[in-house]
């Protein structure tokens, strides 16, 4: 939304009352019922905080609420907001009827709305796709209860072919896209993810490595509480065989946690912790976090394991680019693999490989000895992935179904 206005559009945000306050003719908040379990459950709800990271345990309901969101509430949580939600934007649409409708995934239900929205009224649609949502789901329940992965196949085959244009963070994405629904090949786009340049100040730019400090390898954000199957164990093991195999391993690597870590994946890192291999530094401000990122030799991204090609690149790739330290991709088959070869802006290693990602860490260990460690990416390579130049090529979308529609 930001840079939106330099392309001729304003917008108005529909979202909850879940989390924030604010409210003008803007932004838009609606009503769910995740308000009220929040101000159940939440002390801290209760007593004032509304941000999104402050956490709600329900306790003995837990478990029972948990197989309720698994089994029934298709396609997610967000489910609960659409009947309040579409009535908002129902009353705000036929006060003052915009020229297009944008709805982004996650959570799916933002698309369903969308739907519904275009049907009532014949604004026409543009419906982002930033994860995929059926091929490649963030939500693992869709690979494990079959009636769920059908119903939600036929929802995003409504949300496809019922909107005037499709956009996919990635190639394989809109590759899967266009072979389930030729029907609508057509009007399936893709714009990458990207970063803001303004969030990254110009740093120091740190030595290729060499001089006898240890390579520094830092990884920002969670790991399980990002995705339930993304872990850092293999990642652990491989600095635990490397220890094995030469204790010198201690004063060689330095990895760097900054973020949430579960009380499991603490655990996990205790040994590693007291070798002085691994320093948990705990969840950072956004700053003090991005100028961790650029004390690196090195940038870890630690993706889940998949029995296919991972069509979703995390966020964090993007700020990676934009600091300019090598990554060291632990991944399978897929887009991140494919983006760091294709950038040359660092190595991959089998997400689930241990011996792998060990053999992975001496060669780079090796690169920083020689000073060889270092990536440069030019101008142009990285203003394709700046948001301002991502906002155009949205801005360009909207012209078109726009221009179509009239």
């Amino acid at each position: 939304m930001h840079h939106l206005p330099e392309f001729g559009y304003s917008g108005r945000v529909l979202t909850t009352s879940a989390f924030g306050g604010e409210s003008d003719e803007c932004i838009l908040r609606a009503w769910e019922p995740l308000s009220l379990y929040r101000r159940l459950f939440n002390k801290e709800v209760r007593s004032g905080a509304t941000a999104s990271y402050v956490r709600t345990d329900a306790g003995r309901w837990r478990a029972w609420l948990e197989w309720f969101r698994r089994y029934l509430l298709v396609p997610d949580l967000q489910l609960t907001w659409l009947p309040a939600a579409l009535l908002k934007a129902l009353v705000s649409v036929r006060r003052n009827p915009p020229d297009v409708l944008y709805s982004t995934y996650p959570p799916a239900s933002a698309h369903l709305l969308a739907l519904a929205l275009k049907g009532l009224t014949g604004v026409p649609w543009v419906a982002d796709f930033r994860d995929a949502w059926v091929c490649d789901p963030l939500d693992p329940v869709l690979e494990e209860v079959a009636y769920r992965r059908a119903i939600e196949r036929r929802l995003e085959q409504a949300v496809v072919t019922g909107a005037d244009r499709v956009l996919a963070a990635t190639e394989i994405s809109a590759a899967y896209l266009r072979r389930a629904y030729p029907q609508a090949a057509a009007a399936i786009e893709v714009i990458p993810n990207g970063f803001e340049p303004d969030d990254f100040s110009p740093g120091r730019r740190k030595s290729p490595g060499g001089g006898g400090d240890p390579l520094r390898i830092v990884h920002t954000g969670s790991f399980s509480r990002s995705h339930p199957s993304r872990t850092p164990q293999p990642l652990f093991r491989a600095l635990e065989i490397l220890l094995d195999e030469d204790p010198a391993w201690a004063s060689r690597l330095s990895l760097i946690l900054v973020g949430h870590l579960t009380p499991a994946e603490r655990i996990a890192a205790q040994d590693l912790e007291r070798a002085g291999t691994v320093e948990l530094r705990g969840p950072l401000e956004r700053k003090a976090a991005l100028d961790c990122q650029q004390q690196a030799d090195i940038l870890l991204l630690v993706d889940h394991a998949r029995s296919g090609l991972a069509s979703n690149v995390p966020g964090k790739f993007y700020e990676y680019l934009a600091v300019q330290r090598p990554i060291l991709a632990l991944c399978g088959a897929g887009m991140v693999e494919r983006l760091v070869g294709e950038l040359g802006v660092g190595f991959h290693a089998e997400v689930d490989d241990p011996r792998a990602i060990a053999r992975r860490l001496e060669q780079v260990y090796d690169l920083f000895q020689q000073k060889k460690l270092e990536v440069c990416l030019e101008e142009a390579v990285l203003r394709r992935f700046h948001r301002r130049e991502l906002t155009r090529e949205l801005a360009r979308c909207f012209d078109q179904v726009v221009g179509e529609e009239g």
